[in-house]
């Protein structure tokens, strides 16, 4: 799971994207392959902001030919001073949707220490609120740790250039994408 986020301006509300990619286990070890293989010369990981239009367009259709889904939350309006909160509504529906789609593992992207604390207290609410199942694991790791993660970074990313007018990537990828929106208040 990993997110993008288009900061409001006062004048334009925002969003906030979070995106997840759902696999089967059994192909893990081929996906992450694939994802390293996807990797330019000296690159040491996908990173959609970092990576050309071009790349972005032989990233996209990769992603799209790969046997996954992805699911996608986008919550607006976000204002500059309320990205928490977007990130709460927002990762509550998701963890909701894929705990629904049968998943038996979540990794999120880890941030800093007190905001991995902070989805850890909202993961603990959805369960108690019985959004979500008690024993659906949630755990953290870096995109060095595990190259899985780069594939909900594409997919958050181009969610977002397609909301900032650029939706070339999520058409190509829209066979495997799955969108959902929340209002943030």
């Amino acid at each position: 799971m990993d997110e993008s986020v288009i900061v409001g301006d006062g004048l334009l509300p925002g969003s906030y994207t979070l995106a997840a990619v759902v696999a089967d286990a059994a192909d893990l070890e081929r996906l992450r392959e694939d994802l390293k293989a996807l990797t330019g010369k000296g690159v040491v990981r996908l990173h959609w902001n970092a990576e050309s239009d071009k790349r972005r367009d032989q990233i996209a259709q990769a992603a799209a030919a790969l046997d996954i889904a992805a699911i996608v939350v986008v919550g607006a309006p976000v204002h500059r001073l309320k990205q928490e909160r977007a990130r709460r509504c927002c990762l509550e529906l998701l963890l909701y949707e894929l705990d629904q789609f049968g998943v038996s593992r979540v990794w999120l992207e880890s941030r800093a220490p007190a905001q991995d604390q902070r989805d850890r207290r909202l993961v603990d609410s959805a369960r108690g609120k019985g959004l979500i199942s008690r024993e659906l694991p949630i755990d953290f790791a870096r995109p060095l740790q595990e190259s899985m993660l780069w594939l909900p970074d594409v997919v958050a990313g181009a969610a977002t250039s397609a909301a900032l007018g650029e939706p070339r990537w999520l058409l190509a990828m829209s066979e495997i994408v799955t969108i959902h929106r929340v209002i943030v208040r």
